[in-house]
């Protein structure tokens, strides 16, 4: 997030994002205005905001994903059904769109490749566990995602296409 931005409350930034995703019919300086007026942003924090305007024209981000919280934004792409991002997810990029998939699949986990699955305990925290794919009742140890196991877009001992595929075609499992 750009820091000039830390200092606003959750709802500021909702209301930040909002005007710039759906009022389409004002020109920037309007914007601007409603900003400081309305919001109680400062110039720099409007100026900063405004600036952001065009990447949100014709754009579907994922909440906490947009131009407004991170450089390296994911927008959903409803004709292709996929998420487009201009450069590789990063960790936490990656985490938050797992969290979202399963939010959706109370009870299921999602498949990671072939040996590995991502789930949320009762407690909606995320978690990665083993699979057996000769039996899948087999039950695992699970543990938190690793920073140091992501590399370069992906997961160790995968393709940034395999790691990618997880999220573009989801298989869940019980």
């Amino acid at each position: 997030m750009n820091p000039v931005f830390k200092t606003l409350t959750k709802a500021i930034l909702e209301n930040v994002e909002d005007q710039l995703a759906n009022n389409e019919d004002v020109h920037d300086g309007e914007l601007w205005d409603f900003m400081v007026e309305e919001l109680g942003l400062t110039g720099e924090q409007a100026d900063a905001a405004v600036a952001l305007r065009p990447l949100y024209r014709c754009e579907i981000y994922l909440t906490g994903q947009s131009p407004l919280y991170q450089p390296n934004s994911i927008s959903f792409d409803p004709r292709e059904k996929k998420l487009v991002s201009l450069e590789p997810f990063s960790f936490d990029q990656v985490i938050a769109v797992y969290r979202i998939l399963l939010q959706g699949r109370p009870g299921y986990r999602l498949k990671l490749g072939s040996h590995w699955a991502a789930g949320l305990n009762p407690e909606g925290q995320l978690y990665c566990t083993q699979l057996d794919p000769s039996d899948p009742d087999a039950v695992f140890e699970v543990f938190e995602f690793a920073h140091d196991a992501w590399v370069d877009g992906h997961w160790q001992c995968e393709t940034k296409e395999q790691t990618r595929s997880a999220i573009d075609t989801p298989v869940f499992i019980k």
